[in-house]
């Protein structure tokens, strides 16, 4: 029996979703730093509470779809048979992380003299663009998967 094409292809979306979670990461912490004065901002103005709430909840969602991805990608590996829905559950995960991150970050300026935080803002963004190649990836695996008849 000759091995699935996605066994072949489950590792590359493994390396691309391990890059994805460095940027993510490195953007989490680089946020961090600057969340004790953002608490403190937020004890006195709505606006800096909801900030600081929408900054980790997009963070969040970051990382649970990278987490989502690595974890797909390990399973397609080792059951490659695995349902040809997978691919595309990731396809629609990694597309509404990408919309919500993009929604948050699009407007975002670069604060002069903060460079945590510009790095964070920075990482954030690279992410966005992992995951539209996550996102590419894992359509592609999805189609070779139905046209193999996995």
């Amino acid at each position: 029996m000759a091995p699935y094409p996605t066994t072949f292809l489950a590792p590359l979306l493994v390396l691309v979703s391990l890059y994805a979670a460095q940027k993510s990461y490195i953007a989490i912490t680089n946020l961090q730093q600057y969340e004790e004065k953002s608490e403190k901002a937020a004890k006195y103005l709505d606006k800096a509470a909801h900030e600081l709430y929408k900054t980790r909840f997009t963070q969040a969602t970051g990382a649970a779809t990278v987490l989502v991805s690595v974890i797909s990608s390990v399973t397609l590996f080792f059951r490659p048979n695995t349902s040809p829905v997978l691919p595309f559950i990731n396809v629609a995960t990694t597309t509404a992380a990408y919309m919500h991150i993009t929604n948050f970050w699009r407007l975002k300026a670069q604060v002069p003299f903060v460079t945590g935080f510009n790095e964070g803002i920075r990482k954030s963004n690279d992410l966005r663009r992992i995951l539209v190649v996550m996102g590419v990836g894992w359509a592609f695996t999805g189609a070779v998967g139905v046209l193999w008849g996995e």
